[in-house]
């Protein structure tokens, strides 16, 4: 059953906004409302995901400590991941 939608957001556009918006919606087959909010939730996850706050006691505080402070390990698949040319260049 589909989530009942009660709140509004209203935006304020400039001409232009507006018109590359709802160009974009429209490549994509979507409403205005469900390009905006898609996006509007992707950015607000992202967001969010970049404030994560960790917890620790004191002995996993000096374990994610000594963690950082390892060299790097080189991962053979990823270095040669790297090492290819990406499809747009």
């Amino acid at each position: 059953m589909p989530s009942l939608k009660a709140s509004r957001i209203n935006l304020r556009t400039t001409p232009e906004q507006d018109a590359l918006i709802r160009r974009a919606a429209e490549v994509q087959r979507k409403s205005v409302s469900e390009f905006v909010l898609e996006a509007a939730c992707t950015s607000a996850e992202s967001a969010l995901f970049d404030t994560k706050t960790f917890m620790f006691d004191k002995q996993g505080w000096k374990q994610f400590n000594d963690a950082l402070k390892r060299d790097a390990k080189a991962i053979p698949e990823l270095v040669e991941l790297f090492r290819e040319t990406a499809p747009w260049d």
